[in-house]
């Protein structure tokens, strides 16, 4: 195993997913979406200017297209960019790269996996109502556990933002399947915007308090 614990692939499709995943999700609360409404919008004063996703469209009367704006376009170019990457670290996590094996993204599909989670929880809670985090090398399991959900949510918004690549249409309003698919898109972003905060805060915490948890993941060393 390395000194940091992953192998220096892993550390750089780490630090590449990082950059794309937060860049991806900024792109996608900020950008227009181009749809046709159902329903002609009534006539109104805005007293708001429209800024998220989905909720600021570029609309058409069916059957014209609708202009895709350069934010749309650029969120579809980093989804297919992400949806790749992903797809490389989970043929990763066939092979036995340290840090990379999928046993250790989900330590909870198998008993040693679940005990090993299991008692790293029951004696990290203490610290953690105290906002104190045990070191990384103690910590193992649930770190992993961490990454793995990350990856868990990013591939199911690759594989749902690839069905509305190729789905969402910008001549007539969106069918039920794509509204559905657009929906569960949407659901999982905000659980991996949650997830991801919560992996920063952790990655703060620990070099604050001199773990230097960084060293082990950077692609540099």
């Amino acid at each position: 195993m390395t000194e940091q614990g992953y192998a220096k692939p892993i550390r750089l499709l780490h630090s590449l997913l990082a950059l794309c995943m937060l860049t991806q999700l900024a792109v996608g609360e900020l950008m227009d979406v181009p749809e046709v409404e159902k329903v002609p919008a009534a006539t109104g004063i805005s007293w708001i200017t429209p800024a998220y996703a989905h909720e600021g469209h570029h609309h058409a009367i069916p059957g014209m297209p609708v202009e895709e704006t350069l934010g749309f376009e650029v969120h579809q170019f980093l989804g297919l960019t992400v949806a790749a990457l992903i797809l490389i670290r989970l043929m990763l996590a066939m092979t036995s790269l340290p840090g990379a094996n999928w046993r250790e993204l989900v330590p909870w599909a198998s008993a040693a996996g679940r005990k090993q989670l299991g008692e790293e929880i029951k004696t990290q809670i203490a610290g953690w109502k105290q906002g104190k985090l045990a070191p990384p090398e103690d910590g193992e399991a649930v770190a992993r556990c961490v990454h793995g959900l990350i990856l868990l949510a990013g591939t199911v918004i690759g594989i749902t933002g690839t069905i509305l690549f190729f789905g969402w249409s910008t001549t007539a309003p969106q069918t039920d399947i794509i509204e559905l698919v657009a929906s569960t898109h949407e659901v999982i972003v905000g659980g991996l915007e949650a997830l991801l905060g919560a992996h920063v805060l952790a990655v703060v915490m620990h070099q604050h308090q001199g773990h230097n948890i960084i060293a082990r993941i950077k692609p540099t060393a």
